[in-house]
């Protein structure tokens, strides 16, 4: 196997890939999500700098993945705060828990997550 051929896999090992090769997909997708209300010094002490509160809103999330291209059927749940970067508006994923190892290694090897990801306009 030449240098090419290995980067070209989905992930390690070479033999039994921990997730599938993408692109993926996630559909009929359902979600439940729970926005409170916490405390200001708490949501604080839980961002990374240079992360700054926009204000102390903190969301919950409850994802049902009942049809994802290659991870097949999976939960996912996460504490979600309302954050700003450099004056723009991010949310970042303090907590998140999935119920199936591939899409948890996927995640963190692919997509970088837990990660900042920018708020939907």
């Amino acid at each position: 196997m030449n240098r090419q051929q290995i980067l070209s896999l989905p992930s390690m090992p070479m033999v039994g890939n921990s997730y599938p090769k993408g692109p993926y997909r996630f559909i009929n997708r359902e979600y439940l999500i729970i926005t409170y209300e916490s405390d200001a010094d708490a949501v604080r002490a839980l961002l990374p700098e240079p992360l700054q509160p926009a204000g102390n809103i903190v969301a919950y999330e409850f994802m049902k993945m009942p049809d994802s291209s290659g991870f097949g059927d999976y939960c996912e749940s996460g504490v979600v705060i309302a954050a700003t970067l450099n004056g723009e508006d991010v949310n970042f994923i303090s907590q998140m828990y999935l119920d199936d190892e591939p899409p948890i290694s996927c995640g963190r090897e692919v997509g970088a997550s837990p990660r900042n990801s920018r708020t939907p306009s």
